[in-house]
């Protein structure tokens, strides 16, 4: 992956993207259809020829690249701290699981068979997130950090909204891959916070 601040921004807006469903699916139980098919595609698209094609557009990233925006455009944002420490949490768990092959080859099995099964089912179908999510349940959730979702308890324990959180997580954690590949780092999240945020509204601005 080229690195770039351009390519970096296109996944932290990814990141965000993910983190940002992971919230409000926790917190009101439903989610934009078209938010969560661009995450979840993300999953699929594993020999991209650009970053952005991963998520098909700098376009399709709009809501990613508002919600960078806010949580890091300083004193004139609106940061949503649950969704900052879904967004460090999954950071660190990525460098947890690269350091593990053998885990990161287990979920790349999973997303293959996932990817087998849209032949008959749509992305947002039940069987393909309540695969996802048990890929996430199986190979990620035991890994520290853990990712501690809060919400409304009546959505938390329904298994529908549970799947959905847990697919959303492991998109998130494609994200991060995605970030580290080109070159990003948790210190150039503090570092570098003012370059994203100007990209991602240059970005805003030209769509």
């Amino acid at each position: 992956m080229i690195t770039s601040i351009e390519n970096q921004t296109i996944a932290l807006s990814g990141l965000f993207l993910a983190t940002e469903l992971v919230q409000t699916i926790a917190n009101t139980g439903q989610y934009n259809e078209g938010n969560m098919r661009i995450a979840l595609e993300s999953l699929f698209n594993t020999d991209p020829d650009t970053v952005e094609s991963v998520y098909g557009s700098v376009n399709n990233l709009r809501p990613g690249q508002k919600r960078l925006v806010d949580q890091l455009g300083g004193t004139d944002s609106k940061p949503n701290m649950q969704i900052t420490q879904y967004t460090l949490t999954l950071l660190k768990l990525e460098n947890k699981c690269h350091s593990q092959p053998q885990v990161m080859e287990r979920i790349s099995r999973g997303i293959d068979g996932a990817n087998t099964m849209r032949s008959h089912y749509d992305t947002l179908d039940t069987e393909i997130i309540a695969l996802l999510a048990k890929i996430y349940t199986d190979n990620v959730s035991d890994i520290a950090p853990r990712v501690v979702v809060h919400g409304n308890r009546e959505y938390l324990e329904q298994e529908t909204h549970a799947n959905c959180i847990r697919a959303c997580l492991l998109a998130g954690l494609r994200a991060a891959v995605l970030w580290r590949q080109c070159g990003g780092s948790r210190w150039k999240i503090v570092s570098g916070r003012q370059r994203y945020v100007n990209q991602a509204s240059k970005n805003l601005s030209s769509i």
